[in-house]
């Protein structure tokens, strides 16, 4: 009986190895908001609040018409400068399609693209929001930035 005590404990500790490789596959797993399911917060809906918001650099979120993080390269920045595919300093934070904090989990959203979005990310379709500005019009607003 001692044997099979034994037996028993391996197999929970392999369930609890699985639970772990499962948290790693998900990077932002320990970060997520209480009650946000990984499945929500790659690919939402995101709070009410975000769903059709204006970004920093005024440009409204579409809920219908956004880029899967997948397409979007979507990544920590500090792994994204580390790949290669963007400069240090670039990041959600500091985008123009970025959308702030609105309800203080810590998370954002994105004007392109959906989920929820750490200030600390990066995607391709990063903008810088004075690129953004002079594009729309905005030249007197960057300028004095």
């Amino acid at each position: 009986m001692g044997v099979a005590g034994c037996l028993g404990g391996g197999g929970e500790q392999e369930t609890e190895t699985t639970t772990t490789a499962e948290e790693t596959d998900d990077d932002h797993d320990e970060e997520r908001p209480e009650g946000v399911s990984a499945e929500e917060f790659e690919h939402g809906p995101v709070p009410e609040a975000y769903r059709t918001a204006l970004s920093q650099a005024n440009e409204q979120r579409d809920p219908e018409n956004l880029f899967t993080k997948e397409a979007v390269k979507f990544q920590e920045a500090d792994d994204a400068v580390e790949a290669g595919l963007t400069e240090a300093g670039r990041d959600c934070g500091n985008c123009a399609e970025y959308i702030p904090d609105k309800n203080g989990d810590g998370f954002g959203a994105c004007a392109k693209v959906e989920g929820y979005v750490d200030p600390a990310d990066w995607c391709s379709l990063w903008e810088s929001i004075e690129e953004a500005e002079g594009e729309t019009g905005g030249d007197e607003t960057a300028s004095v930035a």
